[in-house]
């Protein structure tokens, strides 16, 4: 395996580029992207320069609560409500 580094784009949704290009690892360090499998130089560019960051959706109101134990019965009796 080999590592390329890149400059950051403006734009990047690290999980997302390593699934479109299907390598090994995507990361940043030293204010640099890193990426890492058997990609050619030319196609990391051209993955980097197609990339559209899509956003992770924004966890419910549910999920933030189970993610600490807590259902919204659970916080409606906490609160007295």
């Amino acid at each position: 395996m080999k590592f390329q580094e890149f400059p950051i784009p403006a734009e990047l949704n690290g999980e997302q580029l390593k699934a479109e290009l299907g390598c090994d690892e995507v990361y940043i360090r030293d204010n640099n992207l890193i990426i890492g499998g058997d990609v050619t130089e030319a196609q990391a560019k051209a993955a980097i320069a197609a990339h559209k960051a899509v956003k992770p959706a924004e966890p419910t109101i549910d999920e933030k609560l189970a993610s600490v134990g807590l259902s919204v019965n659970d916080l409606k009796a906490a609160l007295g409500l």
